[in-house]
């Protein structure tokens, strides 16, 4: 069959020389079948005239095609279509059931996301308002003009570990000799879910807190690892000591969703199942520097027979959610195979933007930021939680934290967990809720997390109000 010329839409607006545009969409037209073997093309003249262009775009378009092997002269015969489909082929590709191997169905089904905007209350975000914007963009410039030209095969920038360094030392008391230890990852979830693959086999028993976060049960579950879930009391995650494990997933210093801190007895009860156990104690730090303490509580790595502990964090806590930049600190035996594995994978983040983070650090911008964040979200975290106790207090029950951008509270209705769920979504709350099923009373108690550090001052009364109309419009 002929060419269709209502199917050819070229545009002079664009980059793409005309000749290209053809090109593409002939070649198109002919892979497709539409345009046959042996089917006759127009003559250049008369096609440029059909389209309004010079012959010379026609001519050049047709050379491109017979480069291809697509089109061939054959004199007064014009150019004509030498392409020629093999239809048994062709079937068999579309009979064939196309599936993910057993290792990407696992991988594609391991942790269920929402894809929707960031909704009030939304635990774990930010306020981008506060974001110092200038400061950030002002470093992109000098940030690329270092980083033009170069691969890097270290797991990270020098300048960004060595900017890392000085503030592990400050906010979570580690000390690093050796460079190499520490890592530029893609964020926590990457880093969790690469570590799952490196340090176990499929079939292994991995630890995850309950309650805790869903990013690092989807990591192990990638990796194929059977999980056990641990409780929590008043010191911390429990330590399960007759459960052989290969690896354990602790929030020591910011535990999610509770907001509380891990006890030094508790720590040092988890050191010691580790090394009796030989089991990787994987310590995510997410936003321990959001402390209503004056300090953060020292990392695990800190003691002195944290031998087999590897400690993550990242910055989307911090300072964007949408960075997707963080750090792993991991022991020098096993660094040089961790590096060669990132740089297998392809895992590193761009250079550039790992320059201007460095800067970002060295120019004191990330130190003001917290700084200035700390306090106001703490500010935030006084007034939600003395508007609910005035105005919710028959609804709900704080749950005292010590650290965190969240609030937790318990519902003292009894309430059923599925319309909440849902009329919660309905009035636009990205707030999270889980059950606490091990009640004596024989009914689970409801947990709701709410982020309380995006709320603008301007926002809390009135947000706060139309959460707890929700609960009134249940009862």
């Amino acid at each position: 069959m002929p060419i269709n010329l209502e199917q050819l839409q070229l545009s002079r607006e664009q980059a793409v020389p005309l000749a290209r545009q053809l090109y593409v969409q002939l070649h198109q037209q002919i892979m497709h079948g539409e345009v046959v073997y042996a089917e006759r093309l127009p003559a250049s003249r008369e096609l440029a005239a059909a389209l309004k262009l010079s012959r010379g775009v026609i001519v050049e378009a047709y050379e491109m095609l017979r480069i291809d092997r697509l089109v061939a002269g054959f004199g007064k015969g014009g150019t004509q279509v030498c392409y020629q489909q093999t239809p048994r082929t062709l079937n068999r590709a579309v009979q064939r059931n196309l599936v993910l191997s057993n290792r990407g169905q696992r991988i594609a089904q391991a942790r269920h996301y929402l894809q929707e905007p960031a909704l009030a209350l939304t635990p774990g975000l930010p306020d981008l308002n506060l974001f110092p914007h200038q400061q950030w963009l002002s470093l992109s410039r000098e940030a690329w003009r270092q980083t033009q030209g170069i691969y890097q095969r270290e797991a990270g920038l020098k300048s960004l570990k060595l900017s890392l360094r000085n503030f592990l030392a400050q906010y979570r008391g580690i000390q690093i000799d050796d460079l190499s230890c520490l890592m530029i990852t893609t964020g926590s979830q990457g880093a969790l879910s690469l570590l799952a693959n490196l340090l176990t086999e499929a079939g292994d028993l991995g630890i995850i807190e309950q309650p805790g976060w869903a990013g690092a049960e989807g990591a192990l579950r990638q990796a194929g690892l059977n999980l056990h879930y641990t409780g929590l009391d008043a010191q911390g995650a429990l330590v399960p000591e007759t459960i052989r494990a290969k690896l354990a997933v602790l929030t020591p210093n910011a535990q999610y969703p509770t907001g509380s801190i891990m006890s030094t007895p508790r720590r040092e009860a988890w050191l010691q199942y580790s090394q009796q156990q030989s089991v990787w104690l994987i310590e995510d730090d997410y936003a321990a520097e959001y402390s209503y303490q004056q300090h953060p509580t020292p990392s695990l790595l800190t003691h002195p027979y944290a031998t087999q502990v590897i400690h993550i964090g990242t910055m989307s806590k911090l300072l964007l959610p949408d960075l997707r930049l963080g750090w792993m600190v991991v022991p020098k035996a096993i660094a040089p195979a961790i590096c060669s594995a990132i740089n297998t994978l392809g895992l590193q983040p761009a250079y550039s933007l790992q320059q201007q983070l460095a800067l970002f650090i060295q120019y004191g911008y990330l130190g003001e930021h917290l700084a200035r964040t700390r306090a106001i979200y703490n500010e935030r975290r006084r007034r939600c939680s003395e508007y609910l106790q005035q105005q919710a207090a028959d609804l709900v029950r704080i749950v005292p934290s010590q650290s965190g951008m969240n609030l937790l509270l318990e519902l003292k209705l009894e309430l059923d967990a599925n319309k909440l769920s849902q009329t919660l979504k309905a009035a636009e709350f990205g707030c999270v809720m889980y059950l606490d099923i091990s009640t004596s009373t024989g009914r689970p108690t409801i947990y709701l997390v709410l982020g309380h550090a995006i709320l603008s001052d301007t926002k809390i009364e009135t947000t706060l109000q139309r959460f707890i109309d929700c609960f009134n419009y249940l009862v």
